[in-house]
């Protein structure tokens, strides 16, 4: 039986801080989203996949199973400040799980932008129920409605594939990789 690798600190430190710095960007977001979805509801839904960042960018940069989670989590801690308080851990704590799920569905082998893709579908498409009743969907025009369910399935993949492109970057810095080579002065 093959042994399972160990999660290191660096990792845990890493997506912890990936997320956090997500969940710095979604403090103002959450301040303002009741608001601006309250007056136009489809530019409201435009900011709905951010959410979805603080578990997909740990995710595409560390791909270690549970990291999605740590991160997303870390988020979630880090908002309590926005309006919607110590809410906001547990809902995070879920949009870590639901963004893993792709991840899991393949067993943590596929990292590319199918995989990610994928991910931004299915976490706006259930975002979507959520949103039928804060939204109150169906009491809306047709128009509407569909206009804020293509917005919202575009804005969670448009995200996804974001959070793939920042992993990237990221990795070239080094980020996530092994130790730097020593330099001595």
């Amino acid at each position: 039986m093959p042994q399972r690798r160990r999660y290191t600190t660096r990792t845990i430190l890493t997506a912890v801080a990936l997320g956090a710095a997500v969940g710095v960007i979604l403090i103002p977001i959450n301040f303002a989203q009741g608001a601006v979805t309250a007056a136009a509801p489809m530019v409201g839904v435009i900011s709905y996949g951010l959410w979805g960042m603080s578990a997909l960018i740990p995710l595409a940069l560390l791909r270690r199973a549970g990291t999605g989670i740590i991160g997303s989590t870390a988020a979630g801690i880090v908002t309590i400040i926005s309006p919607y308080g110590v809410f906001m851990v547990i809902m995070m704590l879920l949009w870590g799980v639901l963004m893993e799920a792709p991840f899991f569905v393949t067993r943590y082998r596929l990292w590319g932008w199918r995989t990610f893709t994928v991910a931004g579908m299915v976490s706006g498409v259930i975002s979507l129920l959520g949103s039928t009743s804060s939204l109150n969907l169906l009491s809306m025009d047709t128009g509407v409605v569909i206009g804020i369910i293509g917005i919202q399935i575009l804005s969670f993949v448009a995200c996804s594939l974001l959070s793939l492109t920042i992993a990237k970057g990221l990795a070239r810095t080094g980020i996530a990789g092994g130790r730097r080579p020593r330099t001595d002065a």
